[in-house]
């Protein structure tokens, strides 16, 4: 009943067309056709008069994420990457997933029965990972307030930076996500750009 998952299964493979490739080793490939998909669905939605709030967003997220749960059933799947998946689908996860099983067509009965084996097995891991670490609309133990605070720092890059590697350090497993670990790690980082520790 969902309309917008309905429109990203329509638009999620636009991009093919422009990009489609042919290599003599491997045959036809789409290479980037989900970036290029999802530049499409901005243009497509204003001319054909479609919301452009919640419902183009979510439209566009889905599309330009269609393909990661794909890579990872065909490439491995590891908990960073299954938590950088929660991440960025974050409550639209399960259309997400719809979507993608939904994408796993094939005139090779075996292809099609591998991807849908992974993908359970993605799902399961999915579960296991949300139960732990809790990642899905994630926020981290530490804000860029606090981290201004700390630093005695006005709004600058050297916050961005902070803010990304500690998300990148919590998301890849680097450090628990947990507010302790958090301030050890961003003191670390901190040191490293020469930033001083403000006096409690």
């Amino acid at each position: 009943d969902n309309l917008w998952l309905r429109w990203a299964a329509l638009m999620h493979d636009l991009g093919k067309a422009k990009v489609k490739a042919y290599d003599e080793k491997i045959g036809w490939t789409f290479h980037n056709h989900d970036y290029v998909s999802t530049r499409m669905v901005l243009p497509i939605f204003r001319r054909l008069k479609l919301p452009l709030g919640a419902e183009e967003k979510y439209v566009e997220k889905l599309v330009s994420l269609h393909m990661r749960p794909i890579c990872l059933a065909d490439e491995g799947i590891t908990d960073s990457a299954i938590r950088r998946l929660l991440f960025d689908a974050g409550d639209d996860i399960a259309d997400l997933m719809i979507l993608c099983t939904a994408d796993v067509t094939s005139k090779i009965p075996e292809k099609v029965r591998r991807f849908t084996e992974n993908f359970k097995i993605v799902r399961q891991k999915m579960a296991e990972i949300e139960e732990k670490d809790r990642i899905r609309n994630w926020q981290p133990p530490v804000d860029g307030i606090e981290i201004m605070e700390r630093y005695s720092l006005a709004p600058c890059r050297e916050v961005g930076l902070l803010k990304n590697a500690l998300k990148d350090a919590i998301l890849d497993g680097v450090i628990g996500n947990n507010r302790e670990e958090a301030l050890a790690f961003l003191d670390g980082e901190a040191m490293k750009l020469q930033l001083k520790i403000k006096e409690q």
